[in-house]
């Protein structure tokens, strides 16, 4: 794995309730809000912060970033199980931003996202973001274990 020297920000409020790229359910949603299909690349989250607007519409939203795809739920009931049980536990977490705590973010800074981050949030709410990525090289061994790791250790759904 070779860092590129690339550096990507982030940066964005989800534009909309019902925003295209994303699954519903029990009161979660998760929302695709990049993608990189090239193979032999990956990316490193390095920064996590809430985008806060200026003015009245300023909001604090906790959410979480993840790298599974919304579309990888063969339904909303499945997403809703997945979303209520088992995703803090889910190898696809990369991070939380919490705005309720001083310490708001943190990270595993293991990971590397192979081609897709979402963010995972309540629905009806609508986070403001920045997040800092890191571009790196990595070879095909190593994008074929970072993407098992991605779904879990499962080898269903690999993209």
């Amino acid at each position: 794995m070779k860092r590129t020297g690339r550096r990507l920000t982030l940066s964005n409020d989800i534009n909309s309730d019902t925003p295209p790229g994303s699954i519903a359910s029990s009161d979660f949603r998760l929302t695709t809000i990049f993608s990189d299909d090239r193979e032999n690349y990956g990316w490193k989250i390095v920064d996590v912060k809430q985008l806060g607007p200026i003015g009245a519409t300023a909001r604090a939203v906790n959410f979480a970033l993840m790298s599974i795809r919304p579309e990888s739920f063969a339904d909303a009931t499945v997403f809703s199980v997945w979303a209520a049980v088992r995703q803090p536990f889910d190898n696809s977490l990369i991070g939380t931003f919490l705005s309720t705590i001083s310490d708001n973010y943190s990270l595993r800074t293991e990971h590397v996202a192979t081609n897709h981050l979402s963010m995972f949030y309540n629905e009806g709410e609508i986070p403001y973001y920045n997040i800092t990525l890191e571009e790196y090289e990595i070879s095909s061994r190593e994008e074929i274990m970072f993407k098992i790791k991605e779904t879990s250790q499962s080898l269903s759904g690999i993209e």
